[in-house]
């Protein structure tokens, strides 16, 4: 985002929080930026001043979402009972800068989701009960929840099992063996579009 737009954008939060009058909104200006705005203070206050309403709340809402998205890093859920696949999905998207927590089952799987829901979840779906399929219907029958992508990982590769993956909502269904790399192309696809 170019200076300008920056400074105009915290020239119109000011005007949102209830600094409304001129030498107080000024006052905050330069104080945010220096006196080197002095000379534009009028003609920002009037770009400032078109932004206010419903346009600046979802301005700054999306910029809000894109600064969270550049300062915290996102976090995959891989949930396998496979300890090879764990460990190395695990590294591998670490090495791409995201948090990876780990889950052994679909009752751990729920239980890291209810702690921390993740950006991200790789979900197996041949586990012990509850299967992948079950811990993805409490997903998606979760309002907290029912939006985070789930990418289901499963030796079933039948048109019928990817299916009712994909019924279930599921963003992606991927076969083993896979291609760690066609994966992990998936995983970053999918986390930035978040």
């Amino acid at each position: 985002m170019g200076k300008l737009k920056h400074v105009v954008l915290v020239g119109a939060n000011l005007l949102a929080q209830g600094y409304t009058d001129f030498d107080v909104w000024s006052e905050k200006m330069i104080q945010e930026f220096g006196p080197g705005v002095e000379p534009c203070l009028a003609d920002i206050l009037i770009s400032s001043q078109e932004l206010q309403g419903p346009l600046a709340e979802n301005i700054f809402a999306q910029l809000q979402k894109t600064m969270r998205r550049l300062l915290v890093p996102k976090n995959v859920l891989v949930v396998d009972d496979e300890p090879n696949i764990v460990l190395s999905l695990k590294f591998l998207i670490a090495q791409e800068g995201y948090d990876v927590r780990t889950a052994g089952s679909g009752v751990e799987a729920l239980q890291a989701v209810a702690e921390q829901v993740p950006d991200l979840i790789l979900l197996d779906v041949m586990m012990p009960k509850p299967d992948g399929y079950e811990v993805c219907q409490k997903i998606r029958a979760t309002p907290a929840w029912k939006d985070n992508p789930v990418i289901f990982l499963t030796a079933k590769g039948r048109d019928v099992e990817i299916q009712k993956g994909l019924a279930m909502g599921v963003d992606a269904y991927i076969t083993k063996p896979f291609s760690t790399q066609n994966l992990i192309t998936k995983v970053l696809g999918i986390l930035r579009e978040e």
